[in-house]
């Protein structure tokens, strides 16, 4: 109720839901991957963010590359790993619309013209040929990141592909007796 002066008798109320100080706070990249989390059960870490990231779908019957509608924050994720091979997962959260994009690794990337091209089959079992084009600007934070993002996504498409070592093998010799 407010008095004579203006001024209210009622106790003020904290509306902004402050953190007291020394409380846990979340960074960025936790933040990052508590939503990717929600998305897909299986990441266990973010390898590497591109800001701004546009996905194409390549048209078979056409011959040319057509804008999915996805666009947004590209996050390239390892995911717990499956009988014998690391996963890893490139995702990108949509700005644009509901579908995010989300294509797990495997052996056959390429980089050409400034595009990330990945192929993956498809729930229907059809095979999908998809472009990535990163922004970058020479001079700030995204310079070269098409480049560095693709080296990321290229090599884990490989460490996907290629079947996990036994680390309990690994000391053996050709005889399998573990003497050097």
């Amino acid at each position: 109720m407010a008095t004579a002066n203006g001024v209210s008798d009622m106790p003020t109320v904290n509306t902004f839901n402050t953190l007291p100080s020394g409380s846990m706070q979340k960074t960025n990249s936790e933040l990052n991957l508590s939503v990717l989390q929600r998305h897909l059960h299986s990441i266990t870490a973010i390898l590497t963010v591109a800001h701004y990231a546009v996905v194409y779908a390549f048209s078979p019957s056409a011959q040319n590359w057509e804008k999915s509608g996805i666009e947004g924050t590209l996050f390239v994720c390892q995911q717990s790993p499956a009988a014998n091979s690391e996963r890893y997962a490139v995702v990108v959260l949509n700005r644009k619309g509901l579908n995010d994009f989300i294509c797990p690794l495997s052996g056959d990337i390429d980089f050409e013209s400034g595009y990330i091209i990945l192929r993956s089959t498809g729930d229907n079992g059809d095979d999908n040929v998809w472009g990535l084009w990163i922004f970058e600007e020479e001079g700030n934070s995204t310079a070269g990141s098409r480049e560095t993002n693709a080296k990321i996504i290229q090599d884990c498409a490989l460490r996907a592909a290629s079947p996990a070592i036994d680390q309990s093998l690994s000391g053996l010799n050709a005889h399998g007796d573990g003497v050097k």
